[in-house]
Parts: structure tokens; sequence; C-alpha cells
């Protein structure tokens, strides 16, 4: 029985950048900022793909799941490069 993607930060090594690149080609709607977001977290299972918000965790402002596409954020923070998503 196969479930959703452990939850991992995007920054999970080459080979979890890969595939949260897969993953965000899945998504109906663009993920906007979020995609190259340091706070993005992917949950991935073989149906679906979910873009979630680490900031929700420690500050209610921010939504755990955002309605995409993202096109402004309080809590937006470049990923480091090299790390970004498409």
């Amino acid at each position: 029985m196969s479930g959703p993607r452990p939850e991992a930060p995007a920054d999970e090594g080459a080979e979890g950048a890969a595939a949260d690149r897969r993953a965000l080609e899945r998504l109906a709607v663009a993920a906007g900022l979020c995609a190259a977001c340091v706070h993005l977290r992917l949950l991935a299972s073989p149906r679906s793909v979910f873009v979630r918000c680490a900031l929700a965790a420690t500050d209610p402002r921010f939504p755990r799941y955002p309605a995409l596409p993202v096109l402004a954020c309080d809590g937006y923070r470049p990923a480091p490069e090299g790390q970004e998503n498409p």
C-alpha cells in the first residue's frame, strides 16, 4: 500500500530536487512564488500534489495550503541558488 510521499524540505539534495520539479510540473495551476520559496514543502502521491507552506506551522498569517498561484506573499524568501524549482 503506497501513501503520500513523506513531507520533506524542498532542499533534500539533488535527487529530492528532481522529484520536487517533477511534482511541481504535475500541478494543474502554477505554484507562483511558492515554486522558488525556501518555505516550500511538497506532499505528493501518485495521484495528487499539494503545495504546503512551512511558515504556517509557526505563523498563523500564512495558510498551510495556499491558494495557487501565489502572486504576493509577505513570507516569500528565495530558495538558495541552484535549489529553485521551475
